[in-house]
C-alpha cells in the first residue's frame, strides 16, 4: 500500500506550533500514538526529553484521536523556551475496524503501524515513544547513529517477559524487544512493506498473541532489528516492584519505560520509581493536574501499603479501612 492510501486513513491534520525555523539544531522526529486520556503522560515525556536536550530540536508527531483545547494548551506552552514543532494526525474511526483489539490495549497500538507511510515525506528515521516513558538523558548518540541496514533499532524486553513470549512465539535468536521505544529505518520499512506484513500476521496468529502489535513486529523483524542497549528503553513495572523495594536505576539510563497497569501519575504508584517521574510532572504545565486517584480495592490496598512506607500513618489507615470496606462489600454482592 503506498503513502497517499495509508494518507486517506487520516481525518485531518493539525499543526499546533512550529518555530524550528528559527533554530540551526538538529531536528529529531518523535512520533506518539495515544488519545485524549493519554495526553498527560506524553506531556510529561516530550518535557522530560526537552529537558535533557538542549542540544537539539524536536518535532513531535501525535497520532490517534482528537485532543481537547485543554491538552493543546498545555502542550504550546512546551515550545516557548525550546525549538520544537508539534503535529496532531486524528485518524477515523473506522481505520482500524479490522485490526484485532485484546484486553486493555486500546485501538492506539496500532498507530504505530501506519506512522512511517504518513512521515515518509518528512524525515528518514523516526523515534517512536509509548506516553508512559520518561527521558533522563540525550538523544544526540542516537540521533546520529547509522540504523541504515535494519529496519529498526529496539531494546530487548526483560529476561522475564524473553524467557516466556520467545518459546510461545518460536523466536529462535532468544530475543524479543519492547515496542514502546522504536527507532524507525523508514525507507526500509516501506521497501519491506513491514506495516502489511505485521498486519497479516495479527490476522493469521491473533489468538496466539498477549501483546498483539508488539509480538507481531517480533515475529516479523526477528532477523531486521538492532538491539540497543537497554540504558535507551529501561522497563520497570511498578507493581511488580513491591512497595518500598528499592530500584536500581542504572546511571547512564536514557529513557524508563513503566509498563504494566499502575503508572506513576496514579497515586497508587507512590513509590521509588514515581518519585523520579514527579520531580519532571512537577516542573510540567501539568504540574497542577492531580494523580489519579485509587478506585478499585487492590489499588486501594497499594496505596494504603504505599503511604505506611512514607510514614503517612494515619492517612494510610484511611485508605486501608476504604479497600476493607470496598473488598467486603465487592464479595457480598458476588
Amino acid at each position: 500500500m503506498s503513502d497517499h492510501e495509508y494518507m486517506s486513513y487520516l481525518e485531518h491534520k493539525e499543526e499546533l506550533v512550529n518555530n524550528l525555523g528559527d533554530s540551526s539544531l538538529p531536528v529529531v522526529h518523535i512520533a506518539f500514538g495515544i488519545n485524549n486520556a493519554y495526553a498527560r503522560g506524553m506531556g510529561v515525556t516530550v518535557f522530560s526529553v526537552l529537558k535533557n536536550n538542549p542540544d537539539l530540536a524536536f518535532h513531535i508527531h501525535i497520532f490517534g484521536s482528537a485532543l481537547d483545547e485543554i491538552s493543546k494548551s498545555r502542550l504550546l506552552e512546551l515550545a516557548a523556551n525550546h525549538p520544537l514543532a508539534i503535529t496532531c494526525y486524528v485518524f477515523k474511526e473506522s481505520a482500524f475496524t479490522a485490526l484485532p483489539l485484546m484486553g486493555r490495549y486500546p485501538q492506539a497500538i496500532y498507530y504505530r503501524l501506519f506512522t512511517p507511510y504518513i512521515l515518509s515525506g518528512v524525515t528518514s528515521k523516526l523515534l517512536y515513544l509509548d506516553a508512559d516513558t520518561l527521558c533522563l538523558g540525550s538523544y544526540k548518540e542516537l540521533s546520529e547513529m547509522d540504523i541504515s541496514p535494519y529496519t529498526l533499532a529496539a531494546v530487548n524486553d526483560t529476561q522475564r517477559a524473553r524467557n516466556k513470549l520467545c518459546s510461545q512465539l518460536s523466536l529462535t535468536k532468544g530475543n524479543y524487544f519492547n515496542s514502546g521505544f522504536l527507532y524507525i529505518n523508514i525507507p526500509q520499512w516501506l521497501e519491506k512493506n513491514t506495516t502489511e506484513r505485521i498486519i497479516r500476521t495479527l490476522s493469521l496468529q491473533e489468538s496466539e498473541f498477549k501483546f498483539p502489535d508488539q509480538d507481531a513486529l517480533n515475529i516479523v523483524l526477528e532477523h531486521e532489528v538492532l538491539l540497543l542497549p537497554k540504558r535507551y528503553n529501561f522497563v520497570c513495572d511498578i507493581i511488580l516492584n513491591k512497595v518500598g523495594k528499592r530500584v536500581d536505576i542504572p546511571k547512564d539510563t536514557i529513557l524508563i519505560h513503566y509498563t504494566g497497569k499502575c503508572k506513576p501519575w496514579h497515586l497508587w504508584g507512590m513509590g521509588e520509581l514515581a518519585d523520579i517521574y514527579d520531580q519532571y510532572y512537577a516542573q510540567s504545565p501539568w504540574h497542577a493536574v492531580p494523580h489519579d486517584v485509587p478506585v478499585s480495592y487492590k489499588e486501594m490496598k497499594r496505596y494504603a501499603q504505599a503511604l505506611w512506607h512514607k510514614g503517612r500513618y494515619l492517612t494510610s489507615l484511611r485508605w486501608m479501612t476504604k479497600y476493607m470496606n470496598n473488598k467486603i462489600f465487592r464479595k457480598s454482592s458476588l
